[in-house]
């Protein structure tokens, strides 16, 4: 297998070279978070999500009053990020020296001081944000798990506009028969999908909004090895938000299971990435699914308050578009 060194946006190119996924469904019935304050009297925010499949999912931003700048929604962050020549340009006081966890491993930066973020109608204050070169983040910041964990965000991939609105809200989308509810568990902010499997073995999925592609664990690789259940790989080169770059492996995956959806042949890079060993999945199999695995949803709504996310399904017109076909549910 060849060594193709690429970045993350020339990686998912190649993995959209090998095939994107396809869906299919199941016949059943149908840190300490920053403080926040909600304007009940202003809707919902609706921002686009970006034409082209390779792009993440951006939010408005305002700091302090000023702006707005286009963040990326990041469920797979922990933390709010601001690029380093945003954070000069409003000369954000600075904090400390901190350790963050990318995907490529550990490395040292400084934070600031965000006294106010504005966002869908939300203001939070004393947001102390990491700061990264603006050139490896791919926009002036991410929006990250601190600013959401009280929230609702629903990614309208069909008319390219996306939501994000107080968990609870009476807009849910299991009131649409087509609407299948997966439930989660929370661990340090992500939410982690119940009954999930991958090629018919057990695995834990998380949703990561702020990458286009999706990864694997080695523990997943080696296990679909094992069971001779693995895809043809090639080996490609991964470069993290920080500028770090991670050797990883590519390949399709015939079959990723929620509940009781089931998508096919799904474009996953499996990687030592640093995230799995910080949740504690470095020996357990383990999948984040990216943003080019979601865009084939009508709609996904991630509900950090309820521990819950919605799927609504493709209607038929799309369904025969992208070759939609009711699959059995494989077994282990």
């Amino acid at each position: 297998m060849g060594r193709l060194p690429v970045s993350i946006r020339a990686l998912l190119g190649i993995a959209l070279a090998i095939g994107g996924p396809a869906l299919s469904a199941q016949d059943a019935p149908a840190p300490a978070p920053a403080t926040s304050v909600l304007d009940p009297d202003i809707p919902p925010a609706i921002v686009h999500t970006g034409p082209s499949p390779d792009d993440r999912v951006t939010i408005p931003i305002s700091i302090d009053g000023k702006g707005p700048w286009n963040f990326i929604i990041d469920t797979g962050s922990q933390r709010t990020v601001i690029a380093r020549d945003l954070a000069q340009k409003l000369a954000l006081a600075p904090r400390a020296n901190v350790i963050i966890l990318s995907m490529t491993g550990r490395s040292e930066t400084n934070t600031v001081a965000v006294p106010r973020l504005g966002f869908a109608g939300s203001t939070l204050t004393d947001i102390e944000a990491p700061v990264l070169e603006g050139e490896h983040l791919g926009a002036p910041g991410l929006l990250g798990l601190d600013s959401l964990h009280a929230k609702r965000v629903t990614l309208n991939f069909r008319t390219g506009r996306m939501e994000i609105a107080n968990s609870g809200s009476s807009r849910r989308l299991s009131v649409d028969p087509d609407t299948i509810v997966v439930e989660a568990r929370r661990k340090r902010g992500q939410l982690i999908l119940l009954d999930s499997d991958v090629n018919g073995m057990r695995v834990n999925i998380m949703l990561d909004t702020g990458t286009n592609f999706s990864i694997g664990n080695l523990a997943l690789r080696d296990k679909l090895l094992r069971k001779k259940r693995a895809p043809e790989l090639l080996t490609a080169t991964l470069t993290s938000v920080t500028g770090g770059t991670l050797v990883g492996q590519v390949g399709k995956i015939k079959s990723v299971r929620m509940g009781r959806v089931n998508l096919t042949q799904v474009p996953v890079i499996f990687a030592d990435a640093s995230p799995f060993k910080e949740l504690g999945m470095e020996d357990k199999p383990a999948l984040m699914l990216g943003i080019s695995a979601l865009r084939i949803f009508d709609r996904v709504a991630i509900d950090f308050g309820r521990g819950k996310v919605d799927f609504l399904l493709p209607d038929a017109s799309a369904v025969e578009k992208m070759r939609f076909a009711a699959n059995d549910r494989v077994e282990g």
